[in-house]
């Protein structure tokens, strides 16, 4: 055999073999993602309509919830929130009401694993914690719920627990963007906010809205200026898992200044109305910024930026609102890149472990007991 037809032959192997190693691959991680897409099974009852909110839980509801990641059980309480409050007549301590979307209830722990029915099991001091999370809610319905609900239980502090991820961008919207149920939302305007969709109507989600996600929004107008070539590897599950692993983006506070300048300014309206509620019912508020999984383990990531933005808004604004953050989300990119450390975020479902959840507590805990929690900042 000639030079040439050798070495026409050993590409032609090479070539053959890298590209049964790239299809085998291509293979494996599609059947794994179609195993973690087609594992998600919520027991049937958990969520109902409600048209004030959207949805709400409901009362004395148990089940399970299973995912590729996870094989855990829920309930409610008569409430109709998470966990048994326990709530005594003649209390020493304080009551702390934890306000959220679905990481303050908690999705893929078991109901004593919770970061708030952690530190209900460690308290010494008589506080309670109760937990008043709704999966999918954003902070404008959180505002509904304080308002209508949250006062009842006659807390002392209200934690307002923003999941830096999705909540901001969900105000603005009549739909959220990772769910099909409609749902009551402000608008800004000059003399202040107007509650717009209530009653909520069940309607579906219209077309033009099924098709937004993070990554349009974060991206605004440069999601789509892609090439031919760039779209159709977009199709393939490896070339998405390597960008996602090897590539980090480029985005500058300037322009998300450009785009969630309402989307911030909305949030700040609404937390200063609950402030305002809080006053009036001589309760403390404070924020606490949740991160999602990205924040933490990949800060260069687009999904990292954007959280880091919101949340040095947060921080600023809290201060001249002279509301209390509890800056959680850099606290846990700090102690994570320490390392070593668990699993603190669901590898596919994102959602907190249970480690994650200690975690969580531990750093809450020794706030509360020195009692700092009513005008303590942590600063970006």
């Amino acid at each position: 055999m000639s030079k040439k037809k050798r070495f026409f032959f050993v590409t032609t192997i090479v070539l053959l073999g890298l590209f049964t190693i790239l299809v085998v691959g291509e293979l494996f991680l599609r059947i794994k993602l179609y195993r973690v897409k087609t594992s998600y099974h919520l027991d049937n009852g958990l969520i109902q309509y409600d048209k004030y909110l959207g949805w709400e839980l409901s009362p004395n509801w148990r089940g399970g919830h299973k995912h590729y990641d996870f094989d855990v059980s829920y309930s409610t309480n008569p409430a109709g929130f998470r966990n048994d409050f326990k709530i005594k007549k003649h209390r020493t301590g304080l009551r702390y009401a934890f306000v959220g979307d679905s990481f303050t209830f908690s999705l893929g722990v078991n109901d004593d694993e919770t970061f708030i029915q952690r530190l209900n099991s460690q308290e010494t001091e008589g506080n309670t914690y109760l937990n008043f999370g709704v999966p999918g809610f954003s902070t404008d319905q959180e505002y509904l719920l304080v308002r209508d609900r949250v006062f009842d239980f006659y807390p002392d502090v209200i934690l307002l627990v923003v999941y830096l991820g999705n909540d901001l961008f969900d105000n603005e919207r009549p739909f959220p963007l990772q769910a099909n149920q409609g749902k009551p939302y402000f608008e800004l305007q000059q003399d202040g906010l107007r509650l717009r969709n209530t009653p909520v109507p069940l309607t579906e989600k219209p077309e033009d809205q099924a098709g937004d996600d993070l990554t349009s929004v974060v991206m605004g107008g440069n999601y789509n200026a892609h090439g031919f070539i760039t779209q159709c590897l977009d199709r393939l599950a490896l070339f998405r898992l390597l960008k996602f692993k090897l590539f980090e983006t480029t985005e500058t506070s300037v322009q998300f200044d450009d785009r969630f300048d309402y989307t911030v300014d909305l949030f700040t309206a609404i937390v200063d109305g609950m402030c305002e509620l809080c006053i009036q019912k001589k309760t403390k508020l404070s924020l606490l910024l949740m991160p999602g999984k990205s924040f933490v383990e990949r800060p260069g990531s687009l999904s990292a930026q954007f959280q880091d933005y919101f949340r040095k808004k947060i921080v600023a604004n809290g201060k001249r609102l002279n509301v209390t953050v509890i800056d959680l989300a850099n606290q846990l990119r700090e102690l994570y890149h320490k390392g070593p450390v668990d699993n603190w975020f669901h590898p596919n479902e994102g959602h907190l472990t249970a480690d994650g959840h200690r975690v969580v507590a531990d750093i809450i805990s020794p706030l509360i007991r020195k009692k700092t929690i009513n005008g303590y900042f942590l600063t970006p």
